[in-house]
């Protein structure tokens, strides 16, 4: 989940001798090239293309291409999407997109050999399960490898109802989930082959942002998925939007088949069309009704319980204890919904329509929670509105999931609350939030791609990306953001950031520019209230 907007057109110079930077896969020798910042692969196929009779099947392994070599200098289409640009910002939307879309990219610091053994870093991106793309401009990850002194992965999975929709049970039937399985597939291929780019697979660690955070916390939860990565770097995921049960699953396919014009459950029929036909019906199926809860309309595809990869909701893992102990950093931007309040209300809303949504939305606490979060603003009651969502879906949920990792014994836990909203000029048409910490707000700083757009960072703002990227992949070598390793990123001392647990008043490091620093108990007095009534919205 993301807002977009128009891309500036960036061409990539190959240095001279780029036709030497080729390296031997599992599957065949792959030729990248150089720029004056990193080495590039792009385009590396991890699956065979999911289409025609693979269509709405679990990816299959990618098919050798030896004794030829792979040219990886190009960048491939994104998967099919719609209206990518209608909620999301800048640099973020594919240029092209094609049914044959499971590639990856690599960016490596210049120098990398297969004998580098650089810590790894795979990028799963967000986009609400429907839209952007490892291709997109902003998750260039020439800067982040090259101040990181880290190897950046970056993979496109199927989107849409091309990666989730389900049509029934039975072997012919469309089944979802086929966009994480996806992932895993190429969580697979790194581990197998990143070692002839440099990288080290012993040290892989999956980070993602919105959709691609809520992916990783499904794959820290699904023990298929433990083998494939050692650290995780959760960012923003909407820990309370419902995912579908069985029965509003095949609601919302059989909806989606009639606006294809196809019968219910026709898997033929739906074989028959376009990738751009299936995502524009998945469009329109979008604003249909395929749920009585109401905070599944802002996700309507996307994972679903299917009692085989997913069992429960990822909250509900945790408090059970059944996930991977493994390292984890994680957080949330402070105002995250002002985005989607303010993307679907442009007016103001009335002190009556706010207990009504509140009422609709928690109909059993409803009382409780406007004692919480009273109206207060008769002539628009928006900014309640995100302050209770943002809470609810964001910050309190995965303070709720954090502290249930620190209860179940992993203490190599580091929170964080994003609190810096940028200063690009231009950045977009989505004016609601402009000075605004929307959700999204810190991509551009984990990858300073935005000068790739044409933007300009401010020099606080440099500071703020250069320590973002050395916390990062500090966690990404040692699984401690603090540390470093034989392999320096970014110059000048950073403030430590403490683990996240009682004995440290549960610290959470809070990004600004300029100046972050360490908070305690953010938010504590509202995330106590939500730890009671839960988070079953």
């Amino acid at each position: 989940m993301m807002l977009f907007l128009p891309v500036v057109v960036v061409v990539v110079a190959v240095t001279a001798g780029a036709a030497d930077l080729v390296v031997d896969t599992k599957y065949g020798k792959v030729r990248g090239f150089s720029t004056e910042k990193s080495q590039i692969f792009y385009g590396i196929p991890y699956a065979q293309p999911p289409v025609d009779d693979l269509r709405w099947k679990d990816p299959e392994n990618v098919k050798s291409w030896s004794p030829a070599v792979l040219n990886a200098t190009e960048l491939k289409p994104g998967c099919p999407q719609f209206h990518c640009t209608d909620l999301s910002p800048p640099m973020v939307c594919p240029k092209k997109e094609s049914e044959d879309c499971l590639y990856m990219n690599i960016f490596a610091p210049l120098g990398t050999t297969s004998t580098s053994g650089l810590a790894v870093m795979l990028y799963l991106h967000g986009g609400n399960f429907v839209h952007m793309s490892a291709s997109s401009l902003l998750y260039d990850g020439q800067i982040m490898a090259k101040l990181g002194g880290v190897l950046i992965v970056t993979i496109d999975y199927r989107l849409g109802a091309l990666g989730f929709l389900v049509t029934g049970q039975t072997k012919f039937d469309a089944v979802g989930n086929y966009g994480i399985l996806d992932q895993r597939l190429a969580m697979k291929w790194v581990k197998e082959n990143i070692r002839a780019f440099g990288g080290d697979p012993s040290r892989v660690t999956l980070f993602g942002q919105s959709a691609g955070a809520q992916s990783i916390l499904i794959h820290m939860t699904s023990e298929e998925s433990y083998q494939y990565y050692d650290n995780v770097i959760v960012e923003s995921s909407p820990l309370s939007i419902p995912m579908k049960k069985f029965p509003e699953a095949i609601v919302l396919g059989a909806l989606f088949a009639e606006l294809a014009n196809c019968t219910i459950r026709d898997i033929h029929c739906l074989k028959r069309k376009s990738g751009s036909q299936i995502a524009y019906a998945q469009y329109l199926a979008r604003k249909k009704i395929s749920s009585l809860r109401l905070l599944e309309a802002f996700e309507p595809w996307g994972p679903f319980l299917d009692d085989k990869l997913i069992s429960k909701e990822p909250v509900y893992q945790f408090q059970s204890g059944k996930f991977a102990k493994k390292p984890i950093l994680i957080g949330t931007t402070s105002q995250e919904t002002q985005l989607y309040v303010f993307g679907a209300w442009s007016h103001p809303v009335s002190t009556s329509m706010y207990v009504e949504l509140v009422m609709g939305t928690e109909p059993v606490h409803g009382v409780e929670v406007m004692i919480m979060y009273p109206p207060n603003k008769p002539e628009d009651e928006r900014g309640n509105l995100v302050l209770l969502s943002t809470d609810l879906v964001f910050g309190c949920s995965s303070r709720n999931v954090t502290q249930n990792i620190v209860k179940f014994g992993e203490q190599r836990v580091w929170m964080y609350v994003w609190d810096y909203a940028f200063k690009f000029a231009g950045w977009g048409n989505i004016t609601f939030c402009q000075g605004f910490v929307c959700h999204g707000s810190e991509v551009p700083f984990v990858f300073q791609s935005a000068g790739l757009g044409g933007f300009t960072y401010t020099p606080d703002e440099i500071q703020l990306s250069n320590d973002v990227i050395d916390y990062w992949t500090n966690f990404a070598k040692t699984g401690d953001p603090n540390r470093s390793s034989s392999v320096k990123g970014p110059k000048g001392a950073r403030m430590n950031w403490p683990n996240y647990k009682k004995e440290n008043s549960w610290s959470q490091m809070r990004f600004k520019a300029p100046g972050s620093y360490v908070d305690n108990n953010f938010r504590s007095f509202y995330c106590d209230f939500w730890d009671r009534i839960g988070y079953s919205a």
